[in-house]
């Protein structure tokens, strides 16, 4: 078995994003990555490549998920008939956002848009 970093990333990543859940070990889901872009014919990722596209997909769905906590508590504090609490509110999505930006700028390189 042949193992070789992929022109294909973008393909890579689309699998890795697909296949990679946050309870399964990271060997795993390199070895479902690699059967996945065998079948489409393309040479298997080393575990190198799968675990850190996996940790940066982690690390962006961990973030993004903090992103819609905080505009959930946007759209509830709305709700209150205390001002301070809408402002903090606008302040905690604010900095989720940065969080998210943060995360998308640290992996650049592999947040290849489609």
């Amino acid at each position: 078995m042949r193992f070789a970093v992929s022109p294909n990333l973008r393909t890579i990543r689309e699998l890795v994003v697909a296949l990679d859940r946050a309870n399964v070990p990271m060997a795993q889901t390199w070895r479902e990555v690699g059967e996945a872009a065998s079948h489409l014919g393309l040479r298997r990722p080393g575990y190198h490549l799968v675990r850190q596209l996996a940790l940066a997909e982690r690390a962006r769905r961990a973030a993004h998920r903090e992103t819609m906590k905080a505009a959930a508590g946007v759209v509830l504090a709305t709700g209150s008939p205390y001002a301070l609490r809408v402002l903090e509110a606008f302040d905690d999505l604010e900095l989720a956002r940065a969080r998210e930006a943060l995360v998308l700028s640290q992996h650049k390189r592999l947040f290849v848009p489609p």
